[in-house]
């Protein structure tokens, strides 16, 4: 084994640490939620996708949520900001999720897709700063 090898596996990192590493360093940023908005108000109106009401509404709340948690974590509480941000993602999820998966196609699925990820990114920093992981 050469002395190279040997210093490239020390150093690497298992692929766990580096996707909770990397949600993490995205739950610091409000770029996510604002993606999420705008990945919502560009998508027209689909089988599986929200009314056109619900889909602008949510592109807004989710840059709103976006825009307190740049201004919240700004005035130092990033804590509540991530909380803000989780809990429009579970809202959606909650009224949006079910018609997503029926309609078997792939524009809403991508969809739930990423506002599973903002849930994720936000949610955990939310549940770490309660103390509950």
């Amino acid at each position: 084994m050469s002395k190279t090898s040997s210093l490239a596996s020390a150093t690497e990192q298992p692929v766990e640490n580096k996707i909770t590493t990397w949600i993490d360093k995205q739950s610091e940023s409000p770029y996510p939620m604002w993606a999420l908005s705008a990945a919502s108000n560009y998508i027209i109106r689909a089988p599986g996708i929200p009314g056109l009401f619900q889909t602008m509404a949510f592109a807004g709340i989710f840059a709103g949520a976006g825009q307190i948690y740049s201004y919240v974590t700004n005035a130092g509480d990033a804590e509540n900001g991530s909380g803000i941000a989780t809990a429009w993602c579970l809202s959606w999820s909650f009224l949006n999720a079910k018609s997503a998966l029926k309609s078997m196609r792939p524009v809403p699925i991508i969809l739930l897709g990423a506002v599973t990820l903002n849930t994720v990114i936000y949610g955990k920093k939310t549940l770490q700063v309660n103390g509950y992981i």
